[in-house]
């Protein structure tokens, strides 16, 4: 007479083993998720500095064909025209577009992330505060006048034409109740500053932004002092 087979339960994890291997998993990810932060992050920068590149060299072939900067931010008497005398609309024709269009593609930093409207419950959008913009002009550059080009440029090389902003304004403005948004590296759309109301809280840290100057070369800074803005050679 066969003896019976006395079947074996399956072997499986244990509470205590399944606890461990939770986590493992969430350490992993915790290690994992910042890294990728980060990662993307530059992978935006990057975005941003080509944006910005691009918007230096369109200034410099507006420049070549009128003789000065398109206008950072015009007199009341310039406006009413089919086009706006305001530099991002000056600008569009450099890149395919109407001159009646405003702001949007290389006018807009990947990381300028807000909420639509200002409002709580709003969706996140890119462009800046008003959903186009998220660059400025100089505000030492054609800020009501007109004429200032690069033949007015003493320093090409340390002279800002363009750089990060939260998109309130057209030109920028040096640090020091200025607007340059440091937004990269971690920060926000609040790292300016000016405060404009946008939504979510301001972060405090070494964040960076990035300045395209006259020469068309891009930096990542952490600061925008005064001097980076005249057109003097200081």
């Amino acid at each position: 007479m066969k003896t019976p087979m006395v079947r074996r339960p399956a072997a499986g994890f244990t509470l205590i083993e399944l606890l461990v291997v939770v986590a493992i998993i969430a350490i992993l990810a915790g290690m994992i998720m910042p890294a990728l932060a980060r990662g993307r992050d530059k992978a935006r920068a990057a975005v941003c500095q080509s944006n910005l590149r691009q918007l230096s060299m369109v200034a410099s072939m507006y420049d070549q064909d009128h003789g000065s900067y398109p206008i950072g931010w015009p007199l009341a008497e310039w406006l009413g025209g089919p086009t706006r005398p305001i530099w991002y609309s000056q600008l569009q024709p450099y890149v395919g577009r109407s001159a009646s269009e405003a702001g949007k593609g290389i006018f807009i930093c990947p990381s300028s992330i807000q909420r639509k409207d200002q409002k709580a419950t709003a969706t996140l959008q890119t462009g800046g505060f008003w959903g186009y913009l998220a660059y400025a002009q100089n505000g030492f550059i054609n800020n009501g006048t007109k004429g200032t080009g690069s033949r007015n440029v003493q320093d090409p090389v340390g002279t800002v034409i363009y750089g990060d902003t939260d998109g309130w304004d057209a030109c920028l403005y040096p640090d020091g109740n200025g607007n340059v948004c440091y937004r990269h590296s971690g920060g926000n759309e609040r790292s300016s500053d000016t405060d404009r109301g946008v939504a979510g809280a301001a972060k405090k840290g070494k964040f960076r932004a990035n300045l395209a100057f006259i020469d068309g070369h891009v930096e990542l800074r952490r600061t925008a002092p005064r001097p980076l803005f005249t057109l003097e050679r200081d």
